[in-house]
């Protein structure tokens, strides 16, 4: 792994969500409002687990419900300061990443992270 690849994280996260909705291709979910602080993003809900969704995974019905374009899990990754992480996918102002010593995956807040020297 080169060091371009390589990130630190800057501030301790903790999820709030300990049961993180999980989705799959052609899901249908109930859709709720949109996220007020983070753009591109929208609760939706299914007979398990309600959660915050990308809007681009969704093809909307009708107003409130929609159908689930690609797979989707909504886990986000506790982090704490000077943690390092690989980024994987990079959405909405979260990112997808994987921490180098756990190797455990999940969403993190950009605002938290910064290119390891």
């Amino acid at each position: 792994m080169n060091a371009d690849s390589v990130y630190k994280i800057t501030e301790a996260y903790k999820t709030p969500y300990e049961n993180p909705i999980v989705l799959n291709i052609n899901d249908i979910v109930i859709l709720g409002k949109k996220d007020e602080k983070w753009d591109g993003w929208i609760w939706a809900e299914n007979k398990t687990h309600k959660g915050w969704i990308p809007i681009q995974i969704v093809n909307i019905l009708e107003e409130n419900k929609g159908r689930i374009l690609e797979f989707y899990s909504a886990k986000e990754l506790n982090v704490n300061v000077g943690d390092f992480i690989k980024k994987i996918k990079t959405l909405n102002g979260w990112t997808w990443v994987k921490n180098i010593q756990t190797l455990e995956e999940g969403w993190i807040p950009n605002e938290i992270i910064e290119q390891s020297r």
